[in-house]
């Protein structure tokens, strides 16, 4: 044993002295390694904005560069683009940091606020065909995704990403303090694990701000929250107006004062005063469009070689009318049964001056990198003298045809021959969009962001 233990010291010093002699061992400097010994990156000029307005005042992290072991090892996500740090980060600093701190007072950010707050480029797909923009972790750490796609001049994705921020928070603050029990009584019983079966107009006919707030209690107040301080007093009352009915608008007022209720109680804030400091900083950055009427012809930009190719269908966001949602919730039920699954998002795109397309994405639900398959059904398009467009089935391609011996071709079905008078729609909050009407039918429809 003694000859065992000397052999192996020797060898040990041997190697130690190797290491010594190495002609790369000073490329290292030590004391610019982290503890794994890999060489630290360079401070930057972005690294030092964001330490003097993140890190310094709030003792938050903003980390961006990437560590895979810091997201979802099971899922393929995408690096956030460095050009979008800061846009991001000045963005949830005016539209979350700084209303609260005007509100609450310069500590409450500090006391309440995440940790961390870590930024994905792309978004975080689930299996089941949903996907999540955000995440908070036991109150310390807020995932952004996304952000790749985030442009803060551009309305929609501004409101979905502060809306997501805010929402994260509210489950903070929730964390620190419980919100009112009276609040999980009002829509008792109607909590659903299946709530991405139900549109946003299901949702606000049985008392729910939004369709995932269906999914519990603790979901529905922070939907609440965020989305009375994303759309502001006006889009808030104007969506209780023209989207409830009678006994859904009760109960979302009774939610509404529980929630001004706890702002008050827990943190002593005005909630009215921070919705309304939330609606401006969303103004000064993304003003309001102009009406339909101050808007060129859609023709003019959305077409063949046109500014915009594309309008998108977003199920996850957009308020659809039943129908058109239950049609979707149709076909991703049939391949369900068939181990597949639709993601909530579709376009219809022009591929000729006279030919639409419809594109389809869908994967395999025990595939854990989620590869995409695309379904194209492609529509004749014939202009008529009056404005409106028919839309005449023509072909699909090998997986549209797929899915039709699967018999999930209810939503291709609902473009197809048929007439449409498709303009400019302007919903209950003022936001504009492209819409469907069926021209026999005008509460018929559907609805879609312009896109290239």
């Amino acid at each position: 044993m003694r000859c065992t233990k000397y052999i192996l010291s020797t060898l040990v010093l041997a190697l130690m002295a190797l290491a010594c002699e190495d002609a790369y061992n000073d490329k290292v400097d030590p004391s610019k390694t982290d503890y794994l010994g890999n060489e630290e990156p360079q401070t930057t000029e972005l690294d030092t904005w964001l330490l003097n307005s993140f890190t310094y005042p709030f003792n938050i992290e903003v980390k961006y560069r990437w560590d895979a072991s810091e997201g979802d090892i099971y899922r393929t996500l995408v690096p956030p683009k460095v050009s979008q740090i800061k846009p991001v980060m000045e963005t949830v600093n005016d539209v979350w940091i700084t209303p609260y701190s005007e509100i609450a007072g310069g500590t409450f950010i500090k006391t309440y606020c995440p940790k961390q707050f870590l930024l994905v480029g792309s978004a975080h797909y689930n299996p089941d065909g949903t996907f999540t923009l955000g995440t908070a972790e036991g109150g310390r750490k807020v995932v952004l995704y996304v952000v790749n796609n985030f442009s803060p001049t551009e309305r929609s994705a501004l409101k979905t990403m502060m809306h997501i921020v805010h929402h994260e928070f509210g489950h903070i603050l929730n964390q620190k303090v419980s919100y009112p029990s009276a609040f999980r009584d009002i829509t008792a019983g109607l909590y659903t694990s299946d709530w991405r079966f139900n549109s946003v107009t299901q949702a606000r006919a049985n008392g729910f701000i939004t369709n995932y707030a269906m999914a519990s209690p603790d979901e529905d107040f922070v939907e609440m929250v965020a989305t009375m301080l994303i759309e502001g007093r006006e889009g808030y009352e104007a969506i209780l107006e023209c989207e409830t009915n009678a006994p859904s608008l009760e109960m979302l007022r009774k939610k509404e004062q529980l929630v001004v209720q706890y702002y008050k109680e827990a943190f002593n804030i005005d909630f009215y005063g921070l919705q309304s400091k939330v609606q401006e900083a969303i103004n000064e950055l993304a003003p309001p469009q102009g009406g339909p009427e101050e808007l060129p012809p859609l023709f003019d930009v959305w077409g063949y070689g046109k500014e915009k190719t594309s309008v998108r269908f977003d199920l996850s966001t957009l308020n659809q009318p039943a129908e058109f949602t239950g049609r979707f919730n149709q076909d991703n039920r049939v391949l369900h049964n068939n181990g597949l699954a639709l993601d909530y998002n579709f376009k219809m795109s022009f591929t000729a001056e006279d030919e639409l397309a419809l594109r389809i994405y869908y994967y395999n639900l025990n595939d854990e990198n989620r590869v995409y398959q695309q379904a194209n059904f492609y529509y004749t398009l014939i202009q008529r003298d009056d404005g409106s467009i028919i839309i005449s089935a023509s072909f699909a391609d090998e997986n549209g045809y797929y899915l039709e011996g699967l018999k999930a071709t209810a939503l291709p079905s609902f473009f197809a021959n048929r007439t449409f008078t498709i303009d400019w729609l302007q919903t209950c909050s003022d936001e504009v969009y492209v819409g469907f009407h069926l021209k026999d039918n005008p509460e018929t429809f559907c609805y879609g962001m312009l896109e290239n």
